[in-house]
């Protein structure tokens, strides 16, 4: 079974990353659906922008990256509150090795990817403010793209700014050799459907 390995912070946002985690786990096959491991300091809840309390199951001290084929990032309401936290910017200090799994962060987080020395010499987006941008020396402009995502295919790390979270999902699903479409989050309301369409059988 594949396993993904979603890293947990006080203010972390549930609705950047849920497309993707559906998908991989709920919207495929029992066989196909992926293992999600939830890591953070310690088990204690830890609580979503939106004031969900999430019960990581692994801590950082657990975690072989080399177990997982895909890392998940998500954004953070307020970023201050977490890029100080030691234990949290050393834990995604072990992603700088070769081979890595996919690096997938959204919104603010790739903030934390600069702070690790991850982002050295990478391409990426970001939902941040300039002012910012102008404070963190490791987050180089000049390697900001200013798209909605982005994948720095030399790198395997795909970014995104919080708005872009369906097309963030589809980037890293692609990523991931998924044969999925553009069209794939876009909702209900642009098809038509009947009444059969709607109607739900247990076989």
């Amino acid at each position: 079974m594949k396993k993904a390995l979603v890293i947990l912070y006080p203010g972390f946002s549930l609705y950047e990353i849920t497309c993707l985690t559906s998908y991989l786990t709920i919207s495929l096959n029992n066989e196909d659906a992926w293992e999600i491991d939830t890591v953070s300091n310690n088990l204690e809840p830890v609580i979503s922008e939106d004031y969900f309390s999430v019960n990581p199951n692994k801590v950082f001290d657990e975690i072989n990256i080399n177990n997982y084929q895909l890392i998940i990032l998500p954004g953070i309401i307020d970023y201050t509150k977490v890029i100080d936290d030691a234990n949290l910017i050393n834990f995604i200090k072990r992603l700088n090795t070769t081979p890595r799994p996919l690096i997938a962060s959204i919104s603010s987080s790739p903030i934390l990817l600069a702070k690790s020395g991850i982002l050295n010499g990478v391409k990426f987006t970001a939902g941040l403010y300039e002012e910012t941008l102008e404070e963190y020396s490791s987050l180089s402009k000049d390697q900001l793209t200013r798209t909605p995502v982005y994948y720095d295919k030399s790198h395997q790390i795909i970014t995104a700014i919080g708005f872009a979270y369906r097309e963030f999902a589809i980037e890293v699903l692609k990523a991931l050799n998924y044969d999925v479409q553009d069209t794939l989050f876009t909702g209900t309301l642009i098809k038509k459907y009947t009444k059969e369409d709607l109607t739900y059988r247990m076989n």
